[in-house]
């Protein structure tokens, strides 16, 4: 059951120009029995927004959130307020089905849009914690190249391991003039690099739109149903 829960921010620090890393210290003597892959809920006066928890369950005595404001959006607009202000945050949590506990047994797909990578980082953060040796792909598809604001920690990442890959993705190549890397829709980019998606372990993160799409591309191409995995599907089922 989730736990209500009075956070002080310990710190709020900038990603990029408009994500906010921002970390919430949990109450003295309370612990938070989450996985790898959950995520919160920050409780308003008359609203709930949601935000996956980018930091590892091995991680204890804090939370990390990846803030971005979402334009016209009332529940955004407080809780922007409310970091930039000396309250404690109130929070509801773990909620999510969509997590992993143990080592998958087959080669696990991560396939993030915008910020839902903040649920790829608790993943595989939680991953390389366990020891887990297997291969990883995180496949992170943004808008432009400025929104991969945690581009270098995925490329030490993927220095430091031998079993991981990491593959950006623009959609709009068009506002990044510099950009050499891959374009397109993320999961055409995943269709190009695999033959076959039939023993591969997947999880899905973004907006439903994305995240069903991919799922009707997948099953196209040999996936297996109960192999794909994303919060959407009990958020906003189909």
């Amino acid at each position: 059951m989730p736990k209500r829960l009075y956070c002080d921010t310990s710190s709020v620090t900038y990603l990029n120009k408009d994500t906010r890393k921002v970390i919430l210290d949990l109450p003295e003597g309370e612990k938070l029995n989450f996985k790898a892959g959950q995520y919160l809920e920050i409780i308003l006066p008359d609203n709930r927004c949601p935000f996956s928890i980018a930091s590892s369950p091995h991680e204890t005595k804090s939370l990390e959130l990846h803030i971005r404001p979402t334009p016209q959006s009332r529940g955004s607009l407080e809780i922007e307020k409310l970091i930039n202000s000396s309250q404690k945050i109130c929070i509801e949590a773990p909620i999510g089905k969509c997590y992993i506990e143990k080592p998958p047994k087959h080669s696990l797909l991560l396939i993030a849009a915008s910020t839902g990578v903040t649920q790829m980082k608790s993943i595989f953060e939680y991953l390389m914690h366990i020891g887990h040796v297997g291969d990883v792909f995180l496949y992170w598809g943004v808008l432009s190249d400025s929104d991969l604001y945690l581009d270098e920690l995925w490329k030490t990442w993927e220095r430091q391991n031998k079993h991981f890959r990491y593959i950006p993705v623009i959609s709009k190549p068009e506002t990044s003039p510099h950009w050499q890397g891959r374009t397109g829709l993320v999961s055409n980019a995943v269709l190009q690099d695999f033959k076959t998606l039939q023993n591969l372990i997947i999880y899905v993160s973004g907006g439903p739109d994305m995240v069903y799409a991919t799922r009707d591309a997948f099953k196209a191409h040999g996936m297996r149903e109960h192999n794909i995995f994303s919060d959407m599907f009990s958020y906003l089922p189909r």
